[in-house]
């Protein structure tokens, strides 16, 4: 009777089971599609130059090929306004730069790329409950100090170390972020003041120099428009800017919620290059290219994607 009554329970078991598994294929989202990201729900956001752009298109892209649902808030605004979305909840992912983390954090500047990560990452782990991923050691996106080809032949300007006797007569050209990540390390690190410090977004600082309003202009180190309008990058002796290399930051409580997150952005460190990221923001920004065909491409052509 043991052995019947067991056939029994057994037999409507496997009934069971088998009525039940076509409902669970049925259903939509949960962990049925197979893949880490099904049933979560996370938000990127980007600053608003183009390199922080793509960055976080190609962040959304890889998070949506393992099933995440992704709100995007790309070119939300300046690092203040990501860094209070972030804190806030507002947003859960944004590239950051481990030189401006730096400068937020007041944490010691170093030419030790590995050496600034792992500062900045402590930093905000301890201080503000955020994870550094992995960084792209490969692609320094930094400042400079640029000016045209004209201002540069008639002053025979080349270099920083000549500010340190003419930077008083000429103004300069910056962006919010610039004034305390260029222009204050170049006046500190030369010994010197600009007679004046116009504040400008980053693009139309060209603009300013070739028109005469600005002398010379703080530029991201991967802009094309530094090849685009043939400007000069004064060469840097002293070091005084600090190492820039990207890296997703994101809230511990959403890295927490769905651990996968790490391991879907960490394939792409290793394959960004400062080279790579200029062609790329150029496609972009120059020969106005959709900003997720530039993005999605690249991370084909990189076997990050399929085709």
């Amino acid at each position: 009777m043991r052995l019947l009554r067991s056939r029994g329970v057994l037999s409507a078991a496997l009934l069971a089971l088998a009525l039940a598994l076509p409902l669970a294929a049925c259903g939509t989202g949960g962990s049925g599609s197979g893949k880490p990201g099904s049933g979560v729900t996370v938000v990127v956001g980007s600053k608003l130059d183009p390199d922080g752009q793509l960055l976080g298109e190609m962040y959304i892209l890889l998070l949506q090929n393992q099933g995440y649902t992704v709100t995007s808030k790309l070119a939300l605004g300046q690092t203040p306004v990501l860094f209070n979305a972030i804190k806030s909840g507002a947003i859960d992912i944004y590239p950051e730069f481990t030189g401006t983390a730096a400068t937020r954090l007041s944490v010691p500047l170093t030419q030790d790329g590995q050496q600034l990560f792992s500062a900045v990452k402590s930093a905000d782990e301890s201080q503000n409950q955020l994870t550094w991923l992995d960084a792209a050691y490969g692609l320094n996106d930094s400042y400079a100090i640029c000016t045209s080809q004209s201002v540069s032949s008639s002053k025979s300007l080349t270099s920083l170390d000549q500010l340190t006797t003419m930077g008083s007569s000429l103004t300069i050209a910056s962006p919010q972020d610039g004034i305390d990540a260029a222009v204050n390390p170049v006046q500190n690190g030369y010994g010197f003041k600009f007679k004046g410090v116009t504040q400008i977004s980053e693009p139309l600082g060209f603009d300013s120099v070739k028109q005469g309003s600005a002398d010379v202009n703080v530029c991201y180190t991967s802009d094309p428009a530094i090849v685009v309008n043939n400007f000069v990058i004064l060469k840097d002796s002293k070091n005084v800017f600090p190492l820039y290399n990207p890296a997703p930051l994101v809230r511990d409580s959403v890295l927490k919620k769905s651990p996968a997150i790490a391991t879907t952005l960490n394939a792409l460190a290793p394959k960004l290059t400062t080279a790579t990221q200029v062609e790329l923001i150029s496609k972009y920004a120059v020969d106005h290219q959709s900003l997720v065909s530039v993005a999605k491409t690249f991370l084909q052509d990189q076997g990050l994607l399929p085709k």
